[in-house]
């Protein structure tokens, strides 16, 4: 249900682990939210095809439930494990956080899905007053305080490793020859998979760019196979992302995700060659 890019995710990861979700459930959805989504998949449908959209959202969805699975399994929490960037805080049911959600997400939909400047603009500008006006009738002067603390919390540690993630992967995508990419991605075997996924490991593209971006390299000579393979790991993970994982869940997660991300994103494209 949500548009969200490998970077945008990670403050609602740390968010729902800090609220007291498992680690597996959590993992879940840091990998399904940016892998699939409805305007994605509609978007992928348009400009690549039915076929590629289909298998985008099947794939990602098992692969979401492989990878909590596993990584909950091989590092199972310890009983009164710390949660990283906080403790954990138990949520408080109601309609009020309904109103509340309602409206952040309003402002994440129109600030990232209305191109018309002064609509845009306009419609944020009344929903954050919306939000103002929900924030000081359903909760209390030290919930905002602790809200705004938190938020203020995850903007110092995310901001700037997501800032020099994003220029480190700005000059590879330069340096980063893009014919000598694509003539080695026009085939079914192991090689043409696993260039496009290490390429979209790294390298970060906002959310749906990943789309026009995947629909130029089919241009270019890749296979389908391969395309599949790299809209499976493009908008899950990056070097920002990276960075930023590492501190919320620790090197050894971290690894075992980017590994396990590779060998089922290469494993897709090479199934999907074979059935193709």
């Amino acid at each position: 249900m949500l548009a969200v890019c490998s970077c945008t995710v990670l403050p609602l990861f740390a968010g729902i682990r800090k609220s007291g979700a498992g680690l597996g459930p959590a993992l879940a959805f840091l990998y399904t939210a940016p892998a699939t989504n409805i305007v994605a998949i509609l978007y992928t449908a348009s400009l690549i095809g039915w076929d590629i959209a289909i298998a985008r959202i099947t794939f990602s969805i098992l692969f979401a439930v492989i990878v909590g699975i596993t990584i909950s399994g091989v590092f199972p929490e310890q009983p009164g494990e710390e949660i990283p960037l906080g403790e954990k805080q138990a949520t408080k049911p109601g309609r009020r956080l309904v109103y509340l959600f309602a409206a952040l997400l309003a402002i994440l939909l129109v600030g990232t899905r209305i191109s018309e400047e002064l609509l845009k603009y306009g419609l944020t500008a009344l929903l954050v007053l919306l939000t103002y006006f929900i924030s000081k009738k359903y909760f209390t002067n030290e919930e905002i305080s602790s809200w705004m603390d938190e938020t203020w919390g995850f903007a110092k540690t995310i901001f700037p490793l997501l800032l020099g993630g994003v220029f480190l992967s700005g000059i590879i995508r330069v340096l980063l020859p893009q014919d000598l990419v694509v003539s080695y991605v026009g085939g079914k075997d192991f090689v043409s998979m696993a260039i496009p996924v290490i390429f979209g490991i790294f390298i970060y593209f906002p959310t749906l760019v990943e789309v026009p971006m995947a629909k130029t390299f089919l241009e270019l000579g890749m296979s389908r196979a391969a395309l599949l393979a790299y809209m499976l790991a493009d908008p899950v993970i990056s070097l920002s992302s990276i960075l930023v994982l590492r501190k919320i869940m620790g090197d050894k997660r971290t690894l075992l995700y980017m590994a396990l991300i590779f060998i089922l994103t290469v494993s897709a494209g090479m199934l999907y060659g074979r059935i193709s």
